[in-house]
């Protein structure tokens, strides 16, 4: 038993272009097309790592803390992310990482607890 064929390349494009609502959009899907299929992606495992660098114990739990669909996170964790997105992670995580040393220098200075603080409220 055969399954169905995806839809034939030609017949999407056809709707993708017939749902653009100005010729300079079809430059712009088509670097989006460009990007997200043909661009390197981030494996499942630099993904896990990444999300688990940001306090998430899995990418399930990433997608559903920032609101995302469970059929991204299935997808994410069987191809990996976007280099786009990979992008945005890393910058989150410096982001992060740039609070920790910047409670860590607090801290040294004032002797007041704000790392534990800051890591009960789930921040670092």
């Amino acid at each position: 038993m055969q399954s169905e064929k995806p839809a034939r390349v030609p017949s999407l494009l056809s709707k993708v272009l017939e749902n653009a609502p100005h010729p300079a959009d079809i430059r712009l899907l088509a670097q989006r097309l460009h990007d997200h299929a043909l661009e390197p992606r981030s494996t499942p495992e630099e993904t896990r790592a990444l999300v688990s660098d940001l306090g998430y114990q899995s990418i399930d739990a990433f997608c559903a803390a920032a609101g995302l669909p469970a059929h991204l996170a299935d997808r994410w964790e069987r191809f990996g992310i976007s280099g786009e997105m990979r992008q945005v992670i890393l910058l989150i995580a410096e982001q992060r990482r740039a609070m920790r040393e910047a409670i860590r220098e607090f801290e040294a200075m004032t002797h007041v607890g704000l790392d534990d603080f800051m890591r009960e409220r789930g921040f670092i």
